[in-house]
């Protein structure tokens, strides 16, 4: 018996216009912004790490893509944050779960989870598997934390930055891809 195809419901093709659109003016604002000499705008995004999220800022110089989540092949022998290898327009992409590497809980995966590619400058074929991007940050609008916890925490790793908070009380930390991409730990995705 031949099996026929049922077209999506009006409202589930109505979302998927939707988040396509969202996804186009995004991709648009993130030309735009990586073609400004300005250094003002960060991209944003959030990570849940042990039960409490977290939320990063990237300069736009070190992201790549923004993909919806791919299959994604687990590879034996590995540490539990390498999530494994994808696909992405015929390019094998490592899939790290940043939550799961800062706090050793696995990321949940749902309609937000997104995989922000390391950008190509930096040579480093990898994705980081985040809880939701958050857009645009404009610098402007955020002021340096003045708690002393943040400046003097020597356990901090060097691929986080400094801890801004924006005019709603909402912290941001900088995160940095290119110096994430040279960490031996982050390196070592081997369990030998």
């Amino acid at each position: 018996m031949a099996e026929t195809l049922t077209r999506p419901a009006p409202s589930l093709r109505h979302n998927r216009t939707k988040l396509r659109e969202f996804q186009a003016e995004l991709a648009e604002r993130l030309r735009v912004a990586r073609s400004t000499p300005s250094s003002q705008s960060r991209l944003a995004l959030r990570v849940a790490r042990a039960g409490e999220e977290s939320n990063y800022l990237i300069d736009l110089p070190e992201a790549g893509e923004i993909l919806a989540v791919p299959e994604v092949t687990a590879v034996p022998l590995t540490r539990p944050w390498y999530r494994g290898l994808a696909n992405v327009r015929g390019g094998l992409v490592s899939v790290i779960d940043l939550g799961m590497y800062l706090s050793g809980v696995p990321t949940d995966l749902d309609k937000d989870s997104r995989v922000l590619s390391f950008s190509p400058e930096l040579k480093f074929n990898a994705g980081i598997l985040v809880t939701r991007m958050l857009g645009l940050r404009g610098t402007t609008q955020l002021s340096e934390s003045r708690d002393t916890v943040d400046r003097d925490d020597a356990s901090k790793p060097q691929w986080i930055g400094r801890t801004l908070i924006d005019q709603d009380g909402v912290r941001w930390s900088e995160l940095h891809l290119g110096i994430l991409a040279v960490e031996e730990r982050f390196l070592q995705i081997s369990v030998w």
